[in-house]
């Protein structure tokens, strides 16, 4: 990557959808493809009214074909949780630019993991849309990364109450915005009909500090257990930042932390390393 070349990116409009559920008149919102280098493409989401403000995440998915279709899900996206963090959520995608650019296919917005039949928002992509195209990331030269460990938290909870151990990842992306990638130690998916919503929170781990920033949740369908956000914050500050991570096992059941540990600040070493764009270091 040339960080004095800016990438590409293209963005598609979903339609509300009316539906049966509790966002009856669904939700307007937008899709974003952002290249990240030759074989990773950034794929955020955005509601165009924020937060849902309901104690649901919001699953996502590309499917096959033209929306109304009905094609089979294609590329799962990560779910926007409807308790907060603006409406928005990201998922790193191991296809190039133009293979999204070109691919038939339609986004589906649902309201919950299990109402999954209550479409909110859709719209066609790729292919099948004329997408607005403008300038993406201006990147950094050689992006760093760092990792820290999650460990698993016993809780009183239904989906896992020996808990499940994790990672959470910040890649440098720009000078002021950092890709935060989370993912659970699992075999294939957690197979709870719900998101695993997660914060980076103020203080250390147990201090029962507030919630910072929002992550993307996990669809607990989602074989590959993980989920991503895009930061507006530098790189330094997140791997300096006095924090830690909390997973949970529904927006539902915030009481019930799956997964735990610290970052930044308070943890000790972390996993770092320069990333890059070419290979897959997002």
């Amino acid at each position: 990557m040339n960080a004095d070349q800016p990438l590409r990116q293209v963005s598609y409009d979903l339609s509300a959808q009316s539906n049966d559920g509790a966002l009856s008149d669904g939700v307007s919102a937008t899709a974003t493809f952002r290249e990240l280098g030759p074989n990773q493409t950034l794929v955020t989401l955005e509601l165009d009214g924020g937060a849902t403000n309901t104690d649901v995440s919001h699953p996502a998915h590309i499917h096959n074909g033209a929306a109304g279709s009905g094609g089979g899900i294609a590329i799962y996206l990560s779910p926007i949780d409807g308790t907060g963090g603006g409406g928005t959520s990201a998922r790193v995608v191991d296809r190039s630019f133009d293979q999204l650019a070109d691919f038939d296919g339609y986004i589906n917005i649902h309201e919950s993991a299990a109402n999954l039949g209550n479409v909110v928002a859709q719209g066609n992509i790729g292919a099948n849309a004329d997408g607005q195209t403008s300038e993406g990331f201006n990147v950094v030269d050689n992006p760093q990364s760092k990792t820290y460990s999650l460990s698993a938290n016993s809780n009183d909870g239904s989906v896992a109450p020996d808990g499940i151990p994790g990672q959470v990842t910040f890649n440098e992306v720009t000078n002021g915005m950092t890709i935060v990638t989370w993912k659970l130690d699992v075999d294939g998916a957690t197979g709870a009909d719900v998101s695993h919503p997660a914060h980076i929170h103020n203080g250390a781990a147990g201090s029962g500090g507030g919630i910072e920033i929002y992550l993307s949740p996990v669809d607990g369908t989602d074989s590959a257990a993980r989920s991503s956000k895009l930061v507006n914050r530098s790189y330094d500050n997140l791997t300096s930042f006095d924090g830690y991570v909390n997973v949970h096992q529904s927006a539902a059941k915030l009481g019930n932390v799956v997964a735990q540990g610290n970052i930044g600040a308070n943890a000790s070493g972390g996993d770092g390393g320069g990333g890059g764009g070419g290979g897959g270091g997002y």
